[in-house]
């Protein structure tokens, strides 16, 4: 049976594959095992900036001008740090995002399959369902870099894996909260941090566990989520929309739907073979703050004008490959820099954690590092 041939087959259906693909006109196939929108892992909180560059400010569901940092000691009491976030973030609808972007996916005519991708054999991207042959190939299958993993099989470290767990739960009535909130230090979720991100109606309370504490960071999650939301972010939340949460009244994840998963906290290559690599599945998650959707959607930008220029026969894929490596490895090195914040940050005491915390706050330092942490990760209209 002879095979159809694509101009780009993409393995992945979420904030990555979707993203590539709709910078392509041409033959293009995405493939993913669940129907897209299903399956959301993130906290849905990134740059306004990052949604406008796709096109999706529509599925904004709150905007956030504020980071908020308790900082929680094992001993000692509490203390709240405020910073004035120099460009605004936004949490939004995972599902309305990545429905949005398939239906004008669909528009420009890509094929939408639901299949599991295996990995890549000579040139092609094979799947449960069969192989796809494709002029280039793009793995954006998450953490697990599936295809990616096929070629090296030393691709993906599990020592560099972060591991998070979260719930979507209603808001207090009388406590609809604004600003992204994180709890740091001794007396939660360590090494690691627990948050709230408010969405609207909802709010997104998780925790994250880094690799760095000598141990499997799933481990014993969801008693730290437990604890978090029985504890500092009882406020936060209310079982059903009226009082907020009761400390001691049970167990809160009981009987809850609960996502999230690992996550990379270092860079990985850009490329494996001839197979180019986006999103979590190249590590474009930072180490220390674990956000990873701008990265997902730089990369994707990026990566589809590259696979355009292909198809319209300005590169060949070789090239393209080449200016990609080049582009990432120009930001390579921010990313590993905050890996290590990630492992210092991990070794701190709570005092150390204060000092830090308390050196960053002045707002033209805030503003200066805030400005660095954008530029690794910009995505732009193309």
């Amino acid at each position: 049976m002879a095979l159809t041939s694509y101009d780009v087959a993409i393995a992945g259906g979420s904030f990555a594959g979707l993203v590539v693909a709709l910078q392509l006109r041409g033959r293009v196939v995405l493939v993913d095992p669940n129907e897209i929108g299903a399956g959301q892992t993130s906290a849905c909180g990134t740059t306004v900036a990052a949604l406008e560059a796709v096109g999706a400010l529509d599925t904004i569901q709150q905007l956030h001008d504020d980071l908020v940092l308790h900082l929680a000691p094992r001993h000692g009491a509490p203390r709240t740090l405020t910073y004035r976030l120099p460009y605004r973030f936004c949490t939004f609808d995972y599902a309305a995002l990545c429905r949005l972007l398939a239906d004008r996916l669909r528009g420009q005519g890509v094929e939408i399959r639901r299949a599991r991708a295996i990995g890549w054999r000579d040139g092609r991207l094979v799947t449960a369902d069969g192989e796809i042959d494709a002029r280039c190939i793009v793995d954006a299958t998450g953490w697990r870099a599936t295809v990616a993993s096929s070629i090296d099989k030393r691709f993906v470290q599990r020592e560099h894996l972060s591991c998070g767990l979260e719930a979507e739960l209603p808001q207090p009535a009388s406590n609809f909260a604004r600003g992204l909130h994180f709890w740091a230090g001794h007396g939660t979720a360590w090494p690691g941090y627990a948050w709230s991100f408010p969405a609207g109606k909802v709010s997104r309370l998780g925790v994250i566990a880094y690799p760095d504490g000598g141990h499997d960071p799933s481990r014993n999650l969801r008693a730290a989520l437990d604890a978090f939301l029985d504890g500092p972010g009882a406020e936060y939340w209310s079982p059903d929309g009226g009082a907020a949460w009761r400390p001691g009244s049970g167990s809160p994840t009981v009987g809850r739907r609960l996502h999230g998963g690992f996550l990379p906290a270092e860079a990985r290559a850009p490329l494996a073979g001839e197979a180019f690599i986006v999103g979590d599945a190249a590590g474009h998650c930072f180490g220390l703050t674990g956000e990873g959707i701008r990265g997902a959607l730089a990369s994707a930008l990026v990566c589809g004008s590259l696979l355009q220029d292909v198809i319209d026969g300005v590169r060949t894929p070789a090239q393209a490959r080449e200016r990609y490596r080049a582009y990432w490895g120009l930001r390579l090195p921010y990313w590993r820099l905050m890996r290590l914040l990630q492992r210092i940050v991990s070794r701190m005491s709570d005092r150390g954690l204060a000092r830090y915390s308390e050196a960053a706050a002045p707002p033209p330092l805030f503003r200066m590092l805030m400005g660095q942490y954008l530029w690794p990760a910009r995505p732009s209209a193309r």
